[in-house]
This record gives structure tokens, C-alpha cells and sequence, in this order.
């Protein structure tokens, strides 16, 4: 074996420093990140940590980038803006993020992130139930694209479920960096800041739901609909929500879910002497607890009001779980929610003095001079506000009547009732009970309706806000039969058929309304179906430790493990049905981008769809021949309609 003499030795570690200088003079070696700026506004980074050297070819005007491993990168010098070892612009950063309650049902008070020292993460403690959230964020430079994981986001739009942490990032479009990979290769991935963001839910911390307790003055029971009884009330939010001390008014509420029997699941009517904001929600006088004390009822308020607040219905309630106790005697699983009426906390107002909320509902129990029965259909109309011997108001009952009464009377004659109410809330009201199977709707009872100034003979007529569900999703008044029936049942064909009914049919049937209602059923199923069986699963997983004690004391045979799973399966096989059924009335073959009318646009959206790059939103139009199939040959018979029309 032969060695190397330390002379020698000396010479070639000499030899080798020497052309890795002069080679270094020629490929000039990357000190630190180096930045590519080109013509078209981006930028390409290429880390040190990445790139072995950098070579600029004055004869081939080619600027060449080797990375660690595998070929250059080659960019020519006339696309070339500026390339250097300083940034000339900044990542943009995030400078604020939020969940606002404005565009989040049931998160009952704005989540404000909260930043780390070195800005590298956002923690947001969110109190409310449902994990799909719209997020409301700042950038410093408003040119700047937003992504959660891979996907764009524009605040107060996109919504995402957050039950897992994600990588919030934000930089320009376009702009790239160097990046090493699992498998060893170098490539591109998008240039941008990132934040860790780490949602958490309160609600899934807490053992349980709220804990609400009402003691009343001398522990005297609550026995009356009509009287009031004085009384503390104690809000325990267990961690979830914010919790409350105060003092309260009390009494019984309800028709067929009232007892006289004090010691009954009965719900119950609370008045604050000023506004308050009981678990949170929005400041207001006068709440109620809903007992749900049918067997088989006590997911179906909430998970109605999650559905009218996805179509839009107006002012949906929020529903929150409680365990209540009444004098120290456990009550069972309630609801806490806003009463329906003429506040903040309901239905917003500018002027009280000339609005007027209305009831429709054949129990028809307000005092004489409140209600009126309507001239045509004989419906029941109770003036829930303004209450004409107590509120200030410039309205009297024949000015409330007679505008009811015109718009009733549109109503029957087929014509004009776009002058009479607002169209869209009346489609997204009727298409909401449709989905529910709201048999409510056609007593009527709690069907509520407003016009906020009947000082003026333009204002209309708004349907809403949507209340008392629990005669819905397949009820026929035996227990099992919720979520179990009427999935694919037609509503309104089902209707009684007593003039109540027709007018709520005729109004479902104005071309219009009913066009909205197909448009609205669609966007449902496209975009909100699955939030929908997501927050049936949250909210009876939040509710689940109060809904066993609950029908552990007081009989209620129903497994709700289970039917959180059948009410998933049955509003989806519900809106499906209805979409179908809607797709089949409002057909007008041709009309393959469904805008009503038949034009060229309907030719290049047939093509487009044909070759796969556009979706069609009735397919049913775009089977233009009507065979089955849709073929080329839908799109020669959809020229020749345009060419003899």
C-alpha cells in the first residue's frame, strides 16, 4: 500500500483551492437567498440552502441556476427585470383574522385571532356550535392572495371547516421559491408568508352543555301563560360560553306544549328588565326556552334554524342547548333562543312607529282590536306588534288589515304580488318548510310575517322569521316517524286543500317565486348540503351528555345517536328529491345555462360541457331532443331552434 507524501499532499489541496477560484470566477457562487424579478411582475426566489451556483451566458443572454441536484434553471435575460441578493418587495403579511358572528350562525360572539411574538401563528377560541366557518381577515396590501392550505380564500366568502389545524399563507400571485422535496428533486412551490393557524372550539372542551338555573321569589311554581313571576336566573356557560347572573321575569308559554301541571317539560318565556346577552348572543330583553317535549323533537329546532339560516331565511334564531333547572328541579335539555318580534336581538328595525309583525296561526288568540281574518282565503292574522294599547305606533288596525288584505287579494287573482312582497324572502320561507316539511305552514300556525313601514304603500310584505319546527322532518305525530317519512313527498300537493292552504300554494306557484325557489334549492344542494350533515353531527355530539340525562328524565324513548345519522340520510334524499322535482317544472329544453331565455351563450355552453370544461346546472335543458342522452346531436337541434326562432 502506497501513501501520499505530505508534499504532495500540499500540492493538491493548493491545486484544488485554485481552480475552485477561478472556476468561482466564471460561476459566481450564491452567498445568500437570490431573487429573480421578471418582466411580468413575479418574482422566482431561490434559497441558499437550495442552490449550488449561478451562472449568467452574456453570448447566450441565459441566466442559469443549478440547484443541489438535477438541471438548471434557465431564464433569458430579456425576461429578466432585475435579479439580486435584496428583496425589492416584502411578503405581504396578515394583519388581522377573524370568525365575525355577522357571517357565522350559532358562533354567538365575534373570534378574534390572536398572534404569536414572532407573528408565525393565529390561535382562534371560537364559542358556538358548527366547525364550517367563514373567516373576515386584513392584508397589508390588498394585491395580496390569501390561501388555507391550497385553496383561495376572500375574506367574509369562502367557508371551510376548521376541526383541524391549517396553514394559513398569503403572498403574490404568481411568485414562487425554490423548494427541496421528499423525494429529492427540486422544484416551485408558491412564494408566500405562513401562519399556523390553530382554531379551537370551546364547545369541545365542555362536558357539557350550559347549565341554566331559574329561581323564583319564595320558590313558587310557574303555573300561568299570563302572569309573570319574579325570579334570579343563573347562566352557567361551562367553559363554552360566556356565563351570566341576573334577575329575571318569568312565565309559561306555548299552545299544545303548555301544561298546567308545574312540574311538566314546559317552556318557559323570560323578560330582563334591560337588555342582556345571555350566552353571549346579541343584546335583547326577551327570550325564550323551548322545551321540545314531544318524544323524537329535541334536534329538530336546531337543526331547522341551521337550515334556514343556510338558505337565508330572515333572522334565523340561534339555538342553543341548556340543561334547565327550575327551583333546583332538573327540567331536562332546552333550547335558549331570541322571541320572534320587533328587537335587535329579532327582527332589525329603523322605525317601530310604522312596522307591524304579523302571526299567522289558527289558534288566533290574540285580544279583539290585535287580529283580523283576511279578506280573501279567511286566513287568522294575529298583530303580534305593534301592541296597540301599550307601543307608541302611527298604525292602526284597519291600515294593517286593509294592506294585508290587498296583498291577499293580488294573491288570488294571479297577478301583481311582486308589488305586495318581497319575492326572495318568500321563496327562501316556502322552499325552507318545503325541505323541513314544515306541516305548520298550512294550519297556518307560526307563520310569521312583517312590513317594516306600512306608512308606505311600496313597502312589502317579508315571510319570516321562521319559527317552530318541531312539526316537521317527516312528524305524523308518532315518534319514530321523525326522519323516517315524507322524504319524497310532494309539500304542497299534500296540502289540505282549505283556503289557507290554496294561498300559500298560490304563492308557491307564481312563476317568479317559483323560479327562485328552484335557483335557491340548487345553490342548497351544490353548496350547503354537506354543512348542513356536518352540523347535524357537531351540534348533537355537543348536546349528546344533556339529551341522555334529558330522556332519562322525562320519557322520550328515541335514540338520538341514531337519529342524528337518519336525519343526515333524510335531508339528503329530501333535497335531492325536491331539486329533481324542481328541475322537471321549471324544463325548457335549450336552455342549457338555465338563465331562462334560449341564446347562442346556450350553443357554447352545450359545446363546453360536451368537451368536459363547463358543469350544467340543469341537465335536463341540455338534453335538447329529449331522447335520454345528451350527444352532439342536442347541440345541432339547439342551432336550428336559434335559426328558425
Amino acid at each position: 500500500m502506497s501513501t501520499m507524501s505530505p508534499n504532495r499532499s500540499t500540492f493538491y489541496r493548493r491545486a484544488a483551492l485554485c481552480f475552485v477560484a477561478i472556476f468561482s470566477f466564471f460561476l459566481q457562487g450564491i452567498a445568500g437567498d437570490y431573487y429573480v424579478y421578471l418582466t411580468d411582475g413575479t418574482v422566482r426566489v431561490f434559497p441558499d440552502s437550495c442552490v449550488l451556483k449561478k451562472f449568467k451566458s452574456r453570448k447566450d443572454r441565459i441566466l442559469y441556476i443549478y440547484p443541489i441536484v438535477g438541471e438548471p434553471f434557465k431564464y433569458s435575460l430579456d425576461d429578466i427585470a432585475q435579479d439580486t441578493e435584496t428583496p425589492i418587495r416584502n411578503l405581504p403579511t396578515i394583519k388581522s383574522f377573524k370568525f365575525n358572528n355577522k357571517y357565522n350562525y350559532q358562533v354567538v360572539t365575534d373570534a378574534y385571532g390572536v398572534f404569536t411574538n414572532d407573528s408565525s401563528c393565529i390561535t382562534v377560541e371560537v364559542s358556538g356550535i358548527g366547525k364550517r366557518l367563514t373567516a373576515s381577515f386584513s392584508a397589508s396590501d390588498d394585491n395580496a392572495k390569501v390561501y388555507i392550505g391550497d385553496e383561495e380564500v376572500v375574506s367574509t366568502i369562502n367557508r371551510l371547516r376548521y376541526d383541524s389545524d391549517k396553514v394559513l399563507s398569503i403572498g403574490y400571485m404568481g411568485d414562487s421559491i425554490l423548494t427541496r422535496f421528499e423525494n429529492n428533486t427540486y422544484g416551485f412551490k408558491p412564494y408566500r408568508k405562513e401562519y399556523a393557524l390553530k382554531v379551537i372550539f370551546l364547545t369541545d372542551q365542555a362536558t357539557s352543555v350550559p347549565r341554566i338555573d331559574i329561581n323564583t321569589v319564595g320558590g313558587v311554581n310557574i303555573s300561568s301563560k299570563e302572569k309573570y313571576i319574579d325570579a334570579e336566573i343563573i347562566i352557567d356557560g361551562k367553559g363554552a360560553f360566556p356565563s351570566m347572573t341576573d334577575s329575571v321575569k318569568v312565565r309559561g308559554r306555548g299552545n299544545t306544549s303548555w301544561s298546567s301541571d308545574p312540574n311538566a317539560k314546559n317552556p318557559y318565556r323570560l323578560k330582563f328588565a334591560e337588555k342582556v346577552k345571555p350566552l353571549g348572543m346579541t343584546n335583547g330583553k326577551n327570550w325564550v326556552l323551548l322545551a321540545n317535549k314531544m318524544p323524537g323533537s329535541m334536534l329538530t329546532n336546531a337543526y331547522g334554524m341551521k337550515i334556514a339560516s343556510l338558505i337565508g331565511t330572515p333572522y334565523p334564531n340561534n339555538i342553543i342547548p341548556v340543561d334547565l333547572y327550575v327551583n333546583g328541579v332538573y327540567k331536562g335539555n332546552y333550547n335558549l333562543t331570541e322571541k320572534v318580534g320587533l328587537y335587535n336581538n329579532s327582527v332589525e328595525l329603523d322605525n317601530e312607529k310604522v312596522a307591524a309583525l304579523l302571526e299567522l296561526d289558527d289558534y288566533f288568540d290574540e285580544e279583539e282590536g290585535q287580529k283580523f281574518t283576511s279578506s280573501p282565503y279567511s286566513i287568522p292574522v294575529n298583530i303580534k306588534e305593534p301592541d296597540f294599547g301599550v307601543d307608541t305606533t302611527m298604525l292602526t288596525l284597519n291600515i294593517i288589515k286593509y294592506r294585508f288584505n290587498r296583498f291577499a287579494t293580488a294573491v288570488s287573482l294571479g297577478r301583481g304580488i311582486t308589488d305586495h312582497v318581497d319575492t326572495d324572502y318568500l321563496a327562501r320561507y316556502l322552499l325552507t318548510s318545503d325541505l323541513i316539511y314544515n306541516r305548520e305552514l298550512f294550519h297556518p300556525k307560526s307563520v310569521f310575517c312583517y312590513n317594516v313601514d306600512l306608512s308606505d304603500n311600496n313597502s312589502k310584505f317579508v315571510f319570516g322569521p321562521i319559527w317552530d319546527l318541531d312539526w316537521g322532518f317527516g312528524y305524523t305525530e308518532i315518534w319514530t316517524s321523525y326522519f323516517n317519512r315524507n322524504a319524497t313527498k310532494d309539500f304542497f300537493a299534500n296540502s289540505s286543500g282549505l283556503q289557507q292552504s290554496k294561498f300559500f300554494c298560490a304563492l308557491r306557484n307564481e312563476p317568479k317565486v317559483a323560479r327562485r325557489i328552484f335557483e335557491l334549492c340548487r345553490d342548497f344542494v351544490k353548496n350547503d348540503l354537506d354543512e348542513l350533515c356536518e352540523y347535524f353531527e357537531d351540534y348533537y355530539l355537543y348536546a349528546k351528555p344533556s339529551l341522555e340525562s334529558s330522556t332519562s328524565a322525562y320519557p322520550d324513548p328515541t335514540n338520538y345517536a341514531v337519529q342524528s345519522v337518519q336525519a343526515a340520510t333524510w335531508i339528503r334524499q329530501r333535497a335531492n328529491y325536491l331539486l329533481n322535482k324542481l328541475k322537471q317544472e321549471m324544463r325548457m329544453p335549450g336552455d342549457v345555462d338555465d338563465d331562462g331565455i334560449i341564446t347562442i351563450k346556450d350553443v357554447t355552453t352545450l359545446i363546453d360541457y360536451l368537451i368536459g370544461i363547463a358543469e350544467l346546472s340543469n341537465d335536463l335543458n341540455a338534453d335538447v331532443n329529449q331522447d335520454g342522452v345528451i350527444t352532439i346531436q342536442d347541440t345541432i337541434v339547439l342551432i336550428d331552434m336559434l335559426l328558425n326562432k
